[in-house]
């Protein structure tokens, strides 16, 4: 390999972290939006944050693999994520709530609640006549 083939390497693409945590916040709000009116303190209920979180982590999940991450941009992306729409951008929440969203992706009974995040971001980013629905996704399964 000589000098000039080195150079001319494909330079690595710039990750669109904008666009990725918009598309994120958007999808977020709109499934939440739903279940907040339901209940206002839905993310108060610990009861629920293992079906909350496991789902927003398939979403993330779905969003590392459409946009070919690394697994260090994933945890950039997720940390963002998390820090503005769950932490209320308090970074020591931040930290104890992706701890809690690690461990809980080891669960075996989140791994449904995560597949139908993925599979709802999925649909969404699609487009289509049912994109809109897909983000009904979390209220389905908090009424399951």
């Amino acid at each position: 390999m000589g000098l000039f083939d080195f150079l001319n390497k494909k330079k690595k693409e710039v990750v669109p972290y904008e666009v990725i945590h918009r598309e994120l916040d958007i999808f977020t709000a709109t499934s939440l939006a739903m279940p907040k009116m339901n209940n206002p303190f839905l993310l108060d209920d610990k009861n629920n944050h293992p079906m909350i979180f496991g789902y927003f982590m398939g979403v993330i999940d779905y969003m590392a693999q459409a946009y070919q991450l690394s697994e260090k941009d994933r945890r950039t992306i997720q940390t963002k994520y998390v820090l503005h729409n769950f932490a209320k951008n308090d970074e020591k929440y931040t930290a104890e709530l992706i701890k809690y969203c690690e461990e809980i992706r080891q669960r075996d009974d989140v791994s449904n609640y995560t597949l139908r995040g993925k599979l709802a971001m999925k649909k969404w980013k699609a487009g289509g006549p049912m994109a809109e629905y897909a983000p009904m996704g979390l209220i389905r399964i908090l009424n399951d």
